[in-house]
């Protein structure tokens, strides 16, 4: 089969522009598309450079922050015991009576239990760390922070970073006789105390058999366990009266007494006979 010249240059003309398409379909396109995802990525990094260099600057700064806060939780932590037993809401009811006075009907002890802390708005909690960023940098710059590192981690060798506490809490609760006067010096008795402890609900009502006010409040007692260098304090009882020398109390029979009555009259008598017959 003969092909002409005319056929032969459009035959040609045809290759050279599926040639042309194929590149770019499958070469100059892909590189594009490659090429742009490449800038688009170094534009990140470079924001993000930008934003760790500034951060670096800032790095005593935020240093003296941290450890001011830290310090700051350390002190929060201080103010809450390591546990909460039975006998310190019994001693908390036994104080509550001598000094409001009041009359204790009954005290109901809860066991320990996680305290049950309000949910943080997102906006609260919405921060970004990037540690992970930071480390990267200074390993490419070469930078050493072996100070933050060495603040992280306790004498005994624990990290710090990695200690969760968590706050507990033990409920009780008293019902009781009081005046009004009382009720304010009771109140007043709690929020003076040592330990973390708020009223979680106190309900009083008018008595009109005594003329007193009788009421119940619970009271919500916190500790955070766990602390290093924190034991348990032992709760004194030496003020509180244990115990009672007569357990059977101060009961005396009528014919008991009656029955002393006549030996005393008949000593008596025996005494006045023996005058009579000396004179």
């Amino acid at each position: 089969m003969k092909v002409s010249k005319r056929d032969m240059l459009l035959l040609i003309g045809f290759l050279g522009i599926l040639a042309a398409v194929c590149a770019y379909l499958f070469v100059f396109q892909p590189a594009m598309e490659k090429a742009d995802a490449l800038e688009q990525e170094n534009r990140q990094l470079q924001t993000r450079i930008t934003d760790l260099s500034l951060k670096m600057a800032q790095k005593d700064t935020y240093v003296s922050d941290t450890e001011s806060m830290r310090q700051e939780t350390d002190a929060i932590y201080q103010r809450f015991p390591v546990d909460v037993r039975e006998e310190d809401s019994i001693l908390l009811a036994v104080n509550q009576e001598l000094i409001s006075p009041m009359l204790i009907d009954s005290v109901s002890i809860s066991a320990l239990q996680a305290a049950a802390l309000p949910d943080l708005d997102e906006e609260d909690v919405d921060h970004t760390y990037e540690i992970e960023e930071v480390e990267e940098y200074e390993a490419q710059e070469g930078i050493s922070d072996d100070t933050s590192a060495a603040s992280d981690t306790q004498a005994d060798g624990t990290d710090t970073a990695s200690v969760d506490f968590v706050l507990m809490e033990r409920n009780v609760t008293i019902s009781y006789l009081v005046s009004y006067d009382g009720l304010k010096r009771a109140i007043k008795n709690i929020s003076a105390q040592d330990n973390r402890m708020s009223i979680d609900n106190l309900t009083v009502s008018y008595d009109e058999s005594t003329g007193l006010l009788s009421g119940m409040t619970s009271v919500d007692m916190y500790c955070i366990p766990g602390q290093p260098d924190k034991e348990y304090v032992q709760p004194s009882f030496s003020s509180v009266l244990l115990g009672t020398e007569n357990i059977f109390g101060s009961i005396e029979l009528y014919g008991e007494r009656a029955y002393a009555d006549v030996e005393e009259e008949a000593a008596a008598e025996e005494d006045e006979d023996e005058e009579e017959d000396g004179e």
